[in-house]
């Protein structure tokens, strides 16, 4: 069989390719033999098979935190590993998570490692996830891990509702206003059309507009619909091509109000990440290949990249990153300073909570400017509908007389 694996090799590079192996265990083995520490492991052509259908979707971070929570606490009651997620698979209601828990019972079963196990679910728990479990079972310090992993993913999971629920209240008015002019064309023009047309009157000119727009789309639904489509579908594929990914994602922070909430999202991330890492006493260099992968967005990808390979080139961490854009000052200080007086953890996780605070506060800043903007916009939709309606009508009355 062939697999497509990701690894970090022994230059402590990023490095992607295939194998051929006879079974997943002889591909790990090959793997373990060149000194490589594993990211991904995925056989190639396994299209559909059980395994691959049951983990199309990740668990949600709400129930890994609680997964990594419930675990470590039964390690420090003196459970077995094994016990331990036979328990939490008996009592979960997430089905997503227990399944999982039944694929890491089977793998702990058989004498895999936690990490192992994990790798098995094809994508369903995080790599980040993973690769500090590894490091736990490593150092002997897996309880601690799991208890950092589900402060970090509870976090992340507090900083994703908060999103969803600021993006409620502009979704819920854009239905409105699709839902109204929807019902103005198709039931309230017609009528206004046919009473105009039994008069002899010509339209105003607002209201001739209005039914200009709505013949056209009558007209080339069809077409209308195929170009979203086309336009849907073009962005998906083209989003997959790093070049066009990276320029999409950098227009993303040029966005009023939400790119300066999404870069402090992203810094608060790479920074919670940076400590935890940090916490495990992992190599700086197997840490940024890492979090190239994590932050999730192509700029910052791109800048960590850029600073790990001055890193490699003999560079301080600050100096490296200081000649990145896309990070802040004060940022950059508290790395220089960090690294001077050899707290550059404790700092990380500081600066981590600094912006989360700045994230919370952009939040609430963006849900207060969104509101009277989208009640601005169906007040004047709304109102040059009542005007296209008002205008045939008072017009009629007034030839009436």
């Amino acid at each position: 069989m062939q697999y497509s694996y990701v690894v970090i090799n022994e230059k402590m590079a990023l490095q992607e390719g295939t194998l051929e192996a006879a079974d997943r265990e002889a591909a790990l083995r090959i793997i373990s033999g060149n000194a490589w520490q594993l990211i991904t492991l995925k056989e190639k052509g396994a299209l559909a098979n059980a395994l691959g259908r049951s983990f199309q979707r990740k668990v949600n971070y709400e129930s890994i935190s609680a997964f990594c929570s419930q675990l470590a606490m039964m390690i420090r009651s003196g459970a077995n590993l094994v016990r331990g997620i036979e328990i939490l698979q008996s009592q979960m209601e997430d089905k997503k998570l227990k399944n999982v828990l039944g694929i890491l019972n089977r793998g702990v079963s058989r004498g895999d490692s936690l990490s192992t196990a994990m790798r098995e679910t094809e994508g369903a728990l995080p790599e980040l996830l993973i690769n500090l479990v590894a490091v736990g079972e490593e150092s002997g310090n897996l309880d601690t891990v799991l208890v950092s992993m589900a402060e970090y993913y509870e976090r992340e999971n507090f900083i994703r509702k908060k999103i969803s629920s600021a993006a409620v209240y502009p979704v819920i008015l854009t239905f409105v206003l699709i839902g109204l002019v929807i019902f103005f064309m198709k039931f309230m023009l017609p009528e206004l059309t046919g009473m105009m047309a039994g008069t002899g009157q010509s339209l105003p000119a607002i209201t001739q507009a209005i039914i200009d727009i709505s013949n056209f789309i009558n007209q080339n639904g069809l077409y209308l619909w195929v170009g979203v489509i086309a336009f849907i579908l073009l962005m998906t594929k083209g989003s997959k091509i790093p070049t066009v990914r990276y320029y999409l994602d950098a227009v993303l922070f040029r966005i009023p109000v939400f790119g300066n909430n999404l870069k402090n999202v992203i810094l608060a991330r790479f920074s919670r990440t940076l400590a935890l890492f940090l916490h495990s006493a992992i190599p700086i260099v197997p840490i940024l290949n890492s979090m190239e992968r994590i932050v999730g967005n192509q700029v910052p990808s791109h800048a960590i990249v850029s600073a790990r390979e001055r890193i490699i080139n003999g560079e301080t961490l600050a100096q490296a990153f200081g000649q990145e854009k896309f990070f802040d000052p004060m940022i950059i200080q508290m790395i220089s300073i960090g690294e001077e007086t050899g707290r550059l953890e404790e700092l990380m996780s500081e600066v981590a909570n600094s912006y989360d605070k700045k994230v919370e506060l952009g939040i609430s800043k963006m849900v207060a400017l969104v509101e009277p903007i989208f009640t601005l916009i169906i007040g004047i939709v709304a109102g040059g509908l009542i005007i296209a309606i008002a205008l045939p009508i008072f017009s009629m009355s007034t030839n009436l007389k």
